[in-house]
């Protein structure tokens, strides 16, 4: 025996790994068992033991449960993706919550690879994304949240494969934004910044009782911002509308209340992620 043997069920991908050990150097768990002569099999070869130690492949961490106020981040340590074949975040949070995972060449220098907007759930709701593969070799998660209000649900749990390939599932819709405040007369509601990587579009619901208008406005470089869009809502109406493609690197939606205050206004935002 020469090198280690794997043992494992096609189904479930647990099973066991053995591999060459010294009577000194035994696993820290698991069982250890020693090779015998195919000609005796009751005598045991001398020198040559080895260990038997349970493998799963999926390992869950959870990373924290400490609740955000609104605006307020989580920024996880340092991870290094060679220890893995792949690694996924679960999150749970009753406001929505951007997650933008992070790379770095050295595990100290760390620049956005990816963003994604996950919207609010009912205190039960886990959001999956997988995050590999990656460009560099380091990567941390850091999870905002971006609701108007402290979280009363929020954990954040770190799973990881050392062999298994597995695909995630999460919400591709997701609800980011919402306001009932009314406007006064020539007032406007401007949206957060969205970063429209990962975004197949960007949508609307919006109620007035007085008339407006709605404007999608894009940019590069989140200083100079361009209309590309505008639609007119008259008093008592709804609008459900989107913007595909986004076309520039941020988006956001501005509100323009008419010459009459608003005595009832919803405005509601939801993103398209583009998971695979």
């Amino acid at each position: 025996m020469t090198e280690d043997a794997l043992i494992r069920d096609p189904l479930t991908l647990a099973g066991a790994r053995v591999f060459l050990t010294t009577t000194t150097s035994l696993p820290d768990y698991g069982i250890a068992i020693q090779p015998q002569r195919i000609t005796n099999p009751l005598t045991a070869v001398p020198n040559i033991p080895v260990g038997l130690n349970v493998d799963h492949s999926r390992t869950f961490t959870n990373l924290t449960t400490t609740a955000l106020g609104a605006g307020s981040a989580y920024t996880s340590g340092s991870y290094d993706s060679m220890n893995y074949q792949g690694a996924g975040i679960f999150i749970r949070s009753d406001q929505p919550v951007s997650l933008e995972i992070q790379e770095s060449y050295d595990g100290t220098t760390f620049a956005r690879g990816n963003v994604f907007y996950l919207g609010e759930g009912p205190g039960r709701t886990f959001h999956g994304v997988l995050i590999f593969p990656l460009a560099q070799r380091y990567f941390r998660v850091v999870v905002t949240n971006i609701g108007y209000a402290t979280q009363t649900t929020f954990r954040v749990d770190r799973i990881t494969y050392a062999l298994a390939s597995i695909k995630f599932i999460s919400h591709k819709t997701a609800t980011v934004e919402r306001t009932t405040t009314t406007l006064a007369a020539g007032a406007t509601y401007t949206s957060r910044i969205y970063t429209a990587q990962n975004l197949k579009n960007i949508k609307c619901y919006v109620y007035a009782d007085q008339p407006g208008t709605l404007y999608y406005d894009v940019s590069f470089d989140g200083s100079t911002w361009r209309t590309v869009k505008s639609v007119s809502l008259t008093a008592g109406a709804t609008i459900q509308d989107f913007l595909e493609p986004i076309s520039g690197h941020f988006v956001r939606l501005r509100y323009v209340n008419g010459a009459t205050a608003q005595s009832a206004f919803d405005f509601t935002i939801a993103v398209e992620n583009t998971f695979d």
